[in-house]
């Protein structure tokens, strides 16, 4: 497999990574789940110094936080990467932003103790292989 590619939802930034990923994680902590919006997120972690922005750079904006900064497309807002001072000279890139993405899937769950409680029973809920049909009232 090449280099995988990613972008934001509205495709004003685009990325490359030059190195293979080290680690997909779900990470369940109360702040990952605000900024993602979602019950967790999920991230590839990697060298920072093999993400490279391809286009878009100029529509990227950040702001810190206390471990360190988190980066998103201003147009859209797709959350692109986080940086965190507690793992230096790597990046956090979330993972529904990549492309073609193969069999690469999470190694493991971080913050679990702060898991939503029914995140343990999502495999065994009803599932449907695209969007629901809407039921009329």
């Amino acid at each position: 497999m090449g280099n995988l590619k990613g972008s934001c939802l509205c495709g004003e930034v685009n990325y490359e990574l030059t190195s293979k990923i080290v680690n997909v994680v779900n990470c369940h902590c109360k702040f990952c789940r605000s900024h993602s919006g979602a019950a967790f997120s999920t991230y590839a972690a990697l060298p920072y110094a093999s993400l490279i922005i391809t286009s878009g750079e100029e529509k990227l904006s950040s702001f810190k936080v206390e471990e360190g900064e988190k980066h998103f497309c201003s147009v859209c807002g797709t959350p692109i990467f986080n940086l965190n001072s507690k793992y230096p000279g790597a990046c956090m890139v979330y993972f529904g932003t990549l492309e073609s993405l193969g069999d690469i899937r999470p190694k493991v769950n971080v913050w679990w103790e702060s898991k939503l409680g029914w995140v343990d029973s999502i495999a065994s809920i009803h599932s449907v292989a695209q969007g629901v049909e809407r039921k009329n009232a």
